[in-house]
Order: structure tokens, then C-alpha cells, then sequence
């Protein structure tokens, strides 16, 4: 090949353009497809690297497609090395990167491979709120860097198969994020409690595990429906009364509870109190008396509420029993004679007190319905919130792994309006203090309940709604997954920016390839062979669709993976035995 043109780094010419690409002809002259160029050692044809196409003073920028080494006109193969390329954009007379195919190629145009000078017009930071999000891969000395304002309060997606590096890649995000923006609030929805690992001192976790960093969830905020639904109300078998006695009743004491406090009293009016409204209200007390109205033996036979007959203790008490101790009364037994003591006549009562107890006594439900002072109405659920969104690390990590699997989706349906909410209102009393301050929700491990097979899905229906109207307030979501082909459509539809590391299975990956740009979907092919670390960054936070490589977290080098499958080496432990795992199986 002619020196000066090796020099230049001239590869061939244009031979067709279309709607969809551009043909480029290798040159007969380049017998060797590895050519160093100012220094840096490219190889010719590689897919997905970048090429320039000059005309003149135009110049057009492409990705490669797909490199042949021959071309295909009907049913005839003409033997000519050949390169597929997909226009990008064009570099505008202030010499800056602009997308788009504003000008395209003409036949007989020269190709030329990029050099730094290409790069960095193509890639260089000018964009609003930077944060970076790896390394260009194709030159590792260059960050690559997102709009934050886009990437977060338009919502994005973090794809890739077990292994891939997904959890690094979140992890390096975030804290880079919190690194340069130092007012930045984080919450990550966590099932698996494993981040922590990865982010180490740049985050604090609640959880049910941890005394002093204990995640509660007081039961007395949750929606109504959602208290029926715990406690078995609503079927074909509960009386609707039940419903409405359950309903006067809460709503009675939430107003009780206002009335009792000074301060509350002359802020809050008792006819602006609803049902949901976030107010405490005893349990103990409203199962105490469900249990006397269903089990409850009477002295009289018109049964009124309160005249129990009742066995005694050795000091002839009455058995009357304690309700903040869970201790049941003792009813004497009714005869079967119309005679005293007589039964009662709402028997219906005992399936809800007994739902009631068997959740206030299970240990698995104690960071909703224990003796915590958030959720005996002692401290102010404020104070709670404040400690999740305003701590001094920025990023606060719910870890729900201890919580059961058959209220995760009530639990994070709860945890997503609650923070919703908590946003509105107070943009809705005092927006000037606190607009600008966005929140950034992550959900890890999405699938799991934000899945399209779901009918009637709480977490769906909150995050949905933070997808739909979270922007206007301030709220963005980063939703996690393994799995993308199981994400709603209505979540998937929200989202601008996608990060997809290596996928392995088909489906998956033609979902995310539907994601992408059409002169970009050829790229996305090879997503199964993608390394450890390497992702495709495409959205509105981006100006081109990109590879990246993302840097691997020292946090991230020092975890032992190895470490659960080590203990097959070890001698097996002697006198192992279940039984202890059998009974706290039963207390279940």
C-alpha cells in the first residue's frame, strides 16, 4: 500500500450508500489488517470501532457493522474485501460531534481510521451534569461520560447475565455520583442484602438484622386494602361488616391518636384524616377486641360487648388477658342449654383475630408489627424518613433479605409510595428549599417482583407510578435485572438510558436489541460474547450509543466469591441435626 496513505491512515473508499449503510471498499494495497497509526496499533474492520469518512472539509463518522472479503449482488459473490458501516454523525464547522446523518457520503469518498483527535470530538465530556460512566473502550485513557439530569430523572435500565458485572457497574455509578455531586440522594431497593460488598463505607444499610441501623416499617402506614389483604379480609368467606368494623375502627383510633397530641392537634384537622392516612393506631388493641367478639362467652343473652363471663384465676380475678402482651382472656366454656354462659353470635371474628395474632407473634413480621418505638407511634415516622434519605453517605441501602418472600412485593410497593409521597409533600410545602434535591431510587434484581406475569402487583403499581410521574418531582428510578424480557412493558417504556453488559440468553437479548437505534441493533449482536465489565451505553443521556469498559471497584477485587463453595473442602461437621430448625419452621 502506498506509504503516504498508510501514514494518513486511509483504509479504502465508498462504493454504495443506502438508507440503512454505507459500503466501503478495503483497499487491495492493505494486505495486512493490523496497521499502526500515530502510534496506536488498530485493527481494520474490527466491529463496532469507528471509522471517518472525508470529502473535502466534510467529515462523517461510522461504526463497523460487519468486514467481508466479499460482496454479495444477487445471486452473485464478487470477490472484494468489503466493510459495513452505520453512520454516527458528522463533525460541524465549530469542529463538534453532532448525530445524525445531516451530511452523508458520496461514492469515491475516502475512509480513514480515527485517530485521538477523532475521539475526543466524538466522545469529549460537553455535556450537562457529567458523571462517568466507564472508559471508552476503544481507548481506555478516555472516560466516557453521561448526562446525570437525563440518566437519572428519566429513568434507566441496568441489564446483564449472572457474573457479567452488573452489581460493579452500579456500584462504580453510584459512587461516582456521589463523589461529584455532594447533595445526591440514593436509595437501593436491595433483596439480597450483597451491596454493602461492593460499596462499602460509601453507604449505610438498614436492616432488620441491625439493632442500631434497624429497618421498620410501621404496619400502621400501610394502605387499607394492603392490611386487609395481610390479614385475610376481603375473600368470599369475611363478611363485609367485618370490613367496615375494621375500617371505623382504625380510623377512630387515628383520630384518638391526634386528639392525644398537643402539637398535632392544632395542625392537623380530624376531617382530613382518612383511612391511609400515616397515623398510628393499635393493633394489639383492635385484635384484642376481635378476639373477645369471636371467641367471647356471654353473660346474658342479649350479648352486649363487654359482658364476658369469664374464669377466674386462683385469686378469683377474671381472665380478662392483656392485649399489649398478646395474652388471650379465658372465656367459660357456653353450654349447648339456653342457659348462661351463652356463645357468641359473631364467630366470623375468629379467622381475623386469629390472622391478626399468628402475624404479631411471627418473628419474620417484626419489622412491621414489633415493639420498635417508629412503630409504636413513640418517635415520628419523620425521623425515620430523614434517617434513610438524609444520612451523611448519600446512599442509603434497604437491605430486605430477612424480610419474607410472600410480602416482598407488598413491602416494596409500600417502600416506593412511601418515598413518593414523602417527595411530593414536601415539594408541596416548601419547593423552593427543596427543588434540585432529586431522589434516585435502584431496584436490584427487578425480575423478581417486577414481573410482567404479575397480576395485581403492589411494587409494580408504585414503581410504575415513579416511572410515570416521578420526573416532575424529582424522582428517578434505576431498575436492575438479569432477566429484561421479564420487566413490564409499561416500566420499559419509561426508560431513556440502557447499560447492557453480557446476556447469554436470546430473549433477553433481543429485548434490549429492541431497545436500541437501527443503525446500532447490528452491534448489540454481540452482546453474549461481551467480557466481564464491557456494556453498551445507549439512551438520551448519551450522544452516541457507546462501549464502554467499566472499571472494576478495589471493593469489588477484595470479595471472596469463592468463599461459600470453600467450605466443601473442610471436614464435615459432626452431630449435625435439623430439630431446632423444624420448630422454628412450626412457630411459623
Amino acid at each position: 500500500m502506498n506509504r503516504n496513505n498508510i501514514d494518513s491512515g486511509k483504509i479504502g473508499q465508498v462504493i454504495e450508500v443506502n438508507t440503512e449503510r454505507v459500503i466501503v471498499e478495503v483497499s487491495n494495497e492493505l494486505d495486512n489488517y493490523n496497521i499502526i497509526h500515530n502510534g496506536t496499533l488498530h485493527r481494520v474492520g474490527q466491529v463496532g470501532s469507528f471509522v471517518k469518512i472525508i470529502n473535502g472539509l466534510c467529515c462523517v463518522y461510522c461504526v463497523v457493522e460487519s468486514f467481508s472479503t466479499y460482496m454479495q449482488t444477487g445471486d452473485i459473490a464478487i470477490n472484494k474485501k468489503v466493510i459495513n458501516v452505520s453512520l454516527l454523525g458528522y463533525k460541524n464547522i465549530n469542529g463538534e460531534f453532532e448525530s445524525g446523518a445531516k451530511i452523508t457520503p458520496s461514492i469515491a469518498d475516502s475512509v480513514f481510521l480515527i485517530d485521538e483527535d477523532d475521539i475526543n470530538i466524538i466522545f469529549k465530556s460537553d455535556v450537562k451534569f457529567p458523571v462517568e460512566v466507564g472508559k471508552n473502550y476503544f481507548s481506555n485513557s478516555l472516560p466516557v461520560y453521561l448526562n446525570l439530569n437525563e440518566f437519572v430523572l428519566k429513568h434507566s435500565l441496568i441489564v446483564g447475565s449472572t457474573g457479567s458485572g452488573k452489581s460493579n457497574t452500579v456500584a462504580y455509578l453510584l459512587n461516582n455520583i456521589t463523589t461529584k455531586y455532594k447533595s445526591s440522594r440514593i436509595i437501593i431497593i436491595d433483596i439480597h442484602g450483597e451491596y454493602m460488598k461492593y460499596l462499602g463505607e460509601n453507604a449505610y444499610e438498614f436492616s432488620i438484622y441491625d439493632p442500631t441501623k434497624k429497618l421498620v416499617l410501621p404496619y400502621w402506614m400501610l394502605d387499607f386494602d394492603i392490611l386487609c389483604r395481610l390479614f385475610g379480609l376481603g375473600n368470599s368467606l369475611t363478611s363485609s361488616s367485618i370490613i367496615d368494623v375494621f375500617r371505623d375502627r382504625i380510623l377512630q383510633m387515628k383520630k384518638e391518636f391526634i386528639n392525644g397530641n398537643d402539637e398535632l392537634k392544632s395542625k392537623i384537622k380530624l376531617a382530613d384524616i382518612n383511612i391511609n392516612s400515616p397515623i398510628p393506631f393499635n393493633i394489639k388493641t383492635i385484635w384484642f377486641e376481635f378476639y373477645k367478639r369471636g371467641y367471647g362467652t356471654f353473660n346474658n343473652t342479649s350479648r352486649e360487648f363487654g359482658d364476658f363471663a369469664y374464669m377466674k384465676a386462683d385469686n378469683q380475678d377474671d381472665l380478662i388477658g392483656k392485649a399489649e402482651e398478646l395474652i388471650k382472656p379465658v372465656f367459660k366454656p357456653y353450654t349447648s342449654l339456653n342457659s348462661a354462659p351463652f356463645k357468641s353470635n359473631e364467630s366470623n371474628y375468629k379467622n381475623i383475630a386469629d390472622n391478626i395474632e399468628n402475624l404479631l407473634r411471627n418473628e419474620d413480621f417484626k419489622f412491621v408489627f414489633g415493639d420498635d418505638e417508629y412503630i409504636k407511634g413513640d418517635k415520628g415516622i419523620a425521623e425515620l424518613i430523614e434517617s434513610w434519605i438524609e444520612n451523611d453517605k448519600q446512599i442509603s441501602v434497604l437491605n430486605l433479605s430477612g424480610i419474607p418472600y410472600n410480602i416482598l412485593d407488598v413491602v416494596i410497593g409500600v417502600l416506593s409510595n412511601l418515598l413518593f409521597d414523602t417527595v411530593y409533600y414536601t415539594l408541596k410545602i416548601n419547593a423552593k428549599k427543596f427543588e434540585g434535591r432529586p431522589l434516585l431510587i435502584c431496584y436490584e434484581e427487578a425480575h423478581r417482583y417486577l414481573n410482567s406475569g404479575t397480576q395485581n402487583s403492589f411494587s409494580q403499581n408504585a414503581v410504575e407510578r415513579i416511572m410515570k410521574e416521578g420526573r416532575k418531582f424529582g424522582l428517578g428510578a434505576m431498575i436492575i435485572s438479569q432477566r429484561p424480557v421479564e420487566i413490564p412493558n409499561t416500566v420499559i417504556s419509561q426508560v431513556s438510558t440502557f447499560i447492557a453488559l453480557r446476556l447469554t440468553n436470546s430473549d433477553d437479548q433481543s429485548r434490549v436489541i429492541s431497545f436500541a437505534p437501527n443503525n446500532f441493533s447490528m452491534f448489540l449482536k454481540s452482546l453474549p460474547s461481551l467480557g466481564n465489565g464491557d456494556a453498551f451505553v445507549i439512551g438520551e443521556s448519551m450522544k452516541i450509543p457507546m462501549k464502554v469498559k467499566i472499571p472494576l471497584l478495589e471493593t469489588v477485587k477484595n470479595i471472596n466469591f469463592a468463599e461459600k463453595i470453600g467450605a466443601w473442602n473442610q471436614d464435615r461437621p459432626d452431630n449435625l441435626s435439623y430439630n431446632d430448625t423444624v420448630i422454628s419452621w412450626m412457630q411459623k
